[in-house]
């Protein structure tokens, strides 16, 4: 798994992209096909990270909503693809509302599972402080974020029907949910600090990457007028950036999760030689 080293795995996220922009000159649907297949294969690394942790290890439990998130967001796309409705709303947009509260749900229970873990226990007093003081600041930020997205969908105006009204709840949750996410992210990031250079680290700093090309994401995404990824048509340069930083995102989140998985069965080998 030498693909997997620190410095290969910003190379293989960024060619991604780069091969999805040049699928792309073929025509729209062959780079969402190429999507789709990273979108897979990174819900399939996530079933394996689960099925690696044993019953009883902390770490399952925000992997296992990792998985439940990347399932529903798999669901979501061939809901969206295919048209279905629900009552008039789209099914899509429920199924992404349900997986953007799995994936916050998510965040939070790897805070707390690093947060109480023995390798990061050594922490003053003024480490506790400092880290609530960081975590203020996140707080700042989180706020501004979601109140600028929630003034962009606002402005649209008051929403028609149930459907225009999940759309604009889809939008919001969203928001909410990646703010989480990417405040989250960077705070694991503080958390796994006196580990970085290390192997234990690298998962989590891809996934707080992700997040934060996620929200970044969420913002052209609303800037576009849309709630959904697939609802849009390669017509103008923020509809592309969506997608591209989208594909980045889910890059990402598939090299955390393939990086975890190698660590689990490297892990295993040497306790079976030991």
């Amino acid at each position: 798994m030498n693909a997997l080293h620190p410095a290969t795995t910003p190379v293989l996220a960024v060619a991604c992209v780069l091969v999805r922009m040049a699928l792309e000159q073929l025509g729209p649907a062959y780079g969402e096909a190429w999507q789709r297949g990273i979108e897979v294969a990174t819900g399939a690394l996530t079933i394996g990270v689960f099925l690696q942790f044993s019953a009883g290890d902390p770490p399952r439990r925000p992997w296992s909503l990792l998985m439940i998130t990347l399932v529903l967001f798999l669901v979501g796309r061939l809901a969206s693809w295919l048209g279905l409705m629900v009552g008039g709303i789209k099914l899509a947009h429920l199924v992404f509302i349900a997986g953007n509260l799995t994936i916050a749900a998510s965040m939070i229970g790897f805070n707390r599972v690093l947060g109480s873990s023995e390798l990061l226990s050594e922490r003053t007093e003024a480490d506790r402080w400092r880290a609530l003081a960081f975590l203020g600041l996140l707080a700042v930020a989180a706020v501004a974020a979601l109140g600028w997205n929630t003034w962009e969908v606002a402005g649209r105006g008051r929403p028609e029907g149930a459907a225009a009204w999940v759309g604009a709840i889809l939008n919001i949750v969203s928001t909410l949910a990646d703010v989480v996410v990417c405040a989250g992210g960077v705070y694991l990031v503080w958390l796994v600090r006196p580990l970085l250079g290390g192997s234990l680290a690298r998962p989590y700093l891809l996934l707080a990457v992700s997040a934060g090309a996620a929200l970044v994401g969420d913002f052209l995404l609303i800037t576009a007028g849309a709630s959904v990824q697939t609802e849009l048509s390669l017509a103008n340069l923020t509809t592309q950036l969506v997608k591209w930083v989208g594909c980045l995102s889910y890059a990402l989140v598939g090299l955390a999760a393939a990086t975890q998985l190698w660590l689990l069965r490297s892990a295993g080998r040497r306790s079976k030689r030991g």
